[in-house]
């Protein structure tokens, strides 16, 4: 297990002073960076293998969100790696202990020269470990786009235009950044306790992104799409069943 200590900032909140849900992943996102850098497996030392790690999927389970200044812990566990694939749970708690989050990730990890899979190395193996993996709902990882589905109410956003400020150091759209632009688009109104995202193809500098937002009730499901309509990314937000 692998964790960091820190306090909720200003530009992490929203408008009511919680931390954003944007801003929670990117905790996530960034505990496995550090514990990938302090293990001297990091961005650096996968360039010069030529490989990297690609995230297919979230789902990240939300009891309360921490509010600004609140501290917090941050912590991140690897629970199965095999053939390409990675398997890793995320958790925050409040300086207290409790439990804020929970989340589920699927990793790839593949060349960085033609992206496809390929085995990870005895030695990444050996610098994780395996840790058993947490107690919490596992869904799959696939998300369903309703499409004409009876129920679903229906509509096309506006394009967005893949930027600089989209991308991450593995030269595509960063994962959080799906999920910040799919944030974007749900009604101020919902107030979702778990996410899931599953990432389907990579999005580069010059592509455009095409979303199509999918509501039922409390449920939003959130294609974003080239313009083929085939999915870079889909975002489902919803209430879970407590």
């Amino acid at each position: 297990m692998y964790s960091f200590n820190s306090r909720i900032r200003y530009s992490e909140c929203g408008a009511d002073g919680y931390l954003t849900i944007v801003a929670l992943l990117n905790y996530f996102q960034d505990c496995s960076t550090f514990q990938s850098e302090d293990l001297g497996v990091g961005v650096a030392a996968l360039h010069e293998r030529g490989t990297l790690w690609v995230v297919n999927s979230w789902q990240i389970d939300i009891m309360r969100l921490p509010r600004l200044c609140d501290r917090v812990g941050i912590y991140t566990r690897p629970y199965d790696c095999r053939g390409f694939f990675g398997k890793r749970n995320f958790y925050m708690k409040s300086e207290d202990g409790e439990y804020l989050a929970k989340a589920d990730s699927l990793w790839t990890y593949i060349s960085a020269k033609d992206a496809t899979p390929v085995r990870i190395d005895r030695d990444i193996l050996e610098a994780y470990g395996r840790e058993p993996k947490i107690e919490m709902e596992y869904l799959g990882r696939k998300i369903s786009v309703p499409g004409d589905t009876e129920g679903w109410s229906h509509s096309l956003e506006e394009a967005i235009p893949v930027n600089d400020h989209l991308l991450d150091t593995n030269k595509h759209v960063n994962n959080g950044k799906y999920v910040e632009l799919a944030a974007g688009l749900i009604p101020e109104e919902l107030r979702p306790d778990r996410v899931r995202v599953e990432y389907r193809k990579q999005a580069f500098l010059g592509d455009t992104i095409f979303p199509e937002v999918y509501r039922q009730g409390e449920q939003v499901i959130v294609k974003l799409a080239d313009s083929d309509g085939n999915a870079y990314s889909i975002v489902e937000f919803s209430k879970i069943d407590r």
